[in-house]
Order: C-alpha cells, then sequence, then structure tokens
C-alpha cells in the first residue's frame, strides 16, 4: 500500500478534521466508541457525505491484529458524478498528518459496495475516508465523499480471559458497607499518564500527555440536575496545549438519554467571555457511567474554561437548546 506525501496527508487530515465536527473524543465514547474502557467485540462507526446522499458504515470486530474492519457503503453515485475524470472508488486510513490506501471500493449498479481490510499497520486510531479517482493505484487522495471523524476508529483486540478467583478465608470480617445514601461521587481521573510515553497518531495517548505536561490538569466537578438526574455526578481533568483544549473525564449515575425525553447526550467547553463552544457527544449507552471519555477539541486560546453536558432531542447540536443535565459544582453562573 502507497503513502501520500507529507503536504498531502497534512491537507487530508485538515479536511477528515472538518467533518469530525471540529471534535475528536474518545468514548470513544470509547465510541466516544469507547475503545479504552469495557472490552467490545464489536463496534460500528457511521461515515458521513456532505456532497451527495451516500452513506457508509465501518464495523470492527475484534481481531488477534487488532480489530478486522469491513466498510459497507450505499446510494454511491457513478464516480464521474463526483470528478469527471474518476473511474472508481479508493479507500484510505488517515491519522496525523498520514494517509494509507486501504483498496479499491467496488459498487453494484445500485451504488452499493463493500470493502474488508485488517488493522492498518502502524495506525493507532484512524479515521476513514473514500474518494473518487482515476484509477484504483492512485497515491494521493481527492476530496472526501464519505468520511468518519477523525481517528475515530482505532485498535481492537479479543477479550482476555479473567483472572482466576483469590480466595478468601472463611472466617474474614464481612466488609461493611460504606454508602450512606448519598450520590457517590465520580472517581477522579489519576494524573499519572497510565499509557506511557505519547506516540505520533495516539489519541488517547496525546490526550493523558497534555494533561501530565500540565501536572495531570485542572479538575473539575460536575453535579446533575436536581430533577432529571439527581445522582448524576462527574469529575475531569482539563487542560490546554497548542490551543486545544484537553480532557479526561469520568461519569457516574447518569441515566439512560431516553429516560430524561433526550435522543443524546453532549458536552459543552464554557469559556469566560460566555461563548458556549461544541466538544462532542457521550454515549448513549451505559458505557458512559463504566469508561473514562478522552475528548481533544482545538480552537480554545485559554485553560480558563469548564464544562457542562445538556440532553438533546439529536445530533449534531449547534448550541445547548436542551436541559442543562450536569454543571459544575462551584459554577452557578453557568445556566
Amino acid at each position: 500500500m502507497a503513502a501520500c506525501a507529507c503536504a498531502a496527508a497534512a491537507g487530508l487530515a485538515a479536511a477528515a478534521g472538518l467533518y469530525s465536527e471540529k471534535t475528536a473524543a474518545g468514548s470513544r465514547p470509547r465510541p466516544a466508541a469507547v475503545f479504552n474502557g469495557r472490552q467490545e467485540e464489536r463496534v460500528d462507526i457511521r461515515l458521513r457525505s456532505l456532497t451527495t446522499r451516500a452513506t457508509g458504515q465501518l464495523t470492527i470486530e475484534a481481531s488477534e491484529g487488532g480489530g478486522r474492519a469491513r466498510l459497507t457503503t450505499l446510494g454511491l453515485p457513478e464516480p464521474q458524478t463526483v470528478n469527471e475524470a474518476a473511474t472508481t472508488y479508493v479507500v484510505w486510513a488517515v491519522s496525523g498528518g498520514r494517509v494509507q490506501r486501504l483498496g479499491e471500493l467496488r459498487r453494484d449498479e445500485r451504488g452499493n459496495g463493500g470493502l474488508a481490510f485488517e488493522r492498518p499497520a502502524g495506525f493507532e486510531r484512524y479515521g476513514v475516508i473514500v474518494t473518487a479517482e482515476k484509477r484504483p493505484d492512485v497515491e494521493r487522495p481527492g476530496d472526501p465523499v464519505l468520511t468518519t471523524r477523525a481517528d475515530e476508529a482505532g485498535p481492537l483486540f479479543p477479550p482476555r480471559p479473567a483472572p482466576a478467583p483469590t480466595s478468601t478465608p472463611t472466617n474474614a470480617p464481612a466488609e461493611k458497607p460504606r454508602d450512606n445514601g448519598n450520590p457517590k461521587p465520580a472517581p477522579v481521573p489519576s494524573v499519572a499518564n497510565p499509557r506511557g510515553t505519547y506516540r505520533p497518531g495516539d489519541f488517547y495517548g496525546e490526550v493523558d500527555d497534555a494533561l501530565a505536561a500540565q501536572g495531570g490538569g485542572r479538575v473539575i466537578e460536575l453535579e446533575g440536575d436536581s430533577a432529571a438526574a439527581p445522582n448524576a455526578r462527574a469529575s475531569a481533568r482539563a487542560g490546554l496545549r497548542s490551543s486545544s483544549a484537553y480532557v479526561r473525564a469520568n461519569f457516574r449515575g447518569v441515566p439512560l438519554p431516553s429516560s430524561v425525553g433526550a435522543g443524546v447526550y453532549v458536552l459543552w467547553g464554557v469559556v469566560p467571555d460566555g461563548r458556549i463552544v461544541y466538544m462532542g457527544s457521550l454515549p448513549a449507552t451505559e458505557d458512559l457511567n463504566r469508561a473514562e471519555v478522552y475528548v481533544r477539541v482545538p480552537g480554545f486560546e485559554s485553560d480558563d474554561y469548564t464544562l457542562l453536558v445538556t440532553a438533546e432531542r439529536a445530533r449534531p447540536a449547534p448550541s445547548p437548546d436542551g436541559r442543562r443535565l450536569l454543571k459544575p459544582t462551584n459554577a452557578a453562573s453557568v445556566k
């Protein structure tokens, strides 16, 4: 497989960032898709198109190589309708200024196609784009026709066997319950970088490294709305590097969006001048209360932002229109 020149790759990475709604969240969300929390065996990622009616889905299944992927597309028009010189579609992996051709995407008369591939060698996390090209072996990709969010796909390995339980003496005293009836706080993310040295292309490592460089970052505590989510809590570490905000957060006791009449929860950054910046949608499943959420968002000028979570009907949410589900415990000014 060929790789593009650095200049072209950098341009493609910027294009992928636009389609990522200017945010990267791994809760993921793990899936941010959440790849770094409870071990998943399969992840489905939707591809988007801003220029055609085509749609696509990337399905990644756990494998020893870090994930076996299959891309399926629906409604792709004839390539020449996108680029008059094009004869076919090509699939690429894009990450951190690098790009790798994955193969030709063949389509039928209805515009439906598919391509299977293994996790791209050397890519920790990556985005996927589909382009219309003159021939299947081109070395430089054109404009994306379909795209995931930036670095949305990640490694997926089979679950490891659970360790054997350790024996407990039968005469050991029973542990006394510590819950006094109050909501349990979300654990504060650790200061240390649990992923070791940051490697380019490693989204989670980049977030950890940025926070560790600032002594672990500031701690932001969030509390739930007294009516909609009285037991919800969140604790985050937040920092700034190179005009990008970095956040690692834990959530506890957050109800499913459907229970509060919403379709999705959205994380926002609130800056002192009153601006509210979209930081990404959160997992709409119980994964939100189990996995750490990693976020990287460009466009921040200072490190004095705080966080807010709203319950929205659908995404994308250009502004916080829904109920304020979680807000800072020490920021009464966030209405």
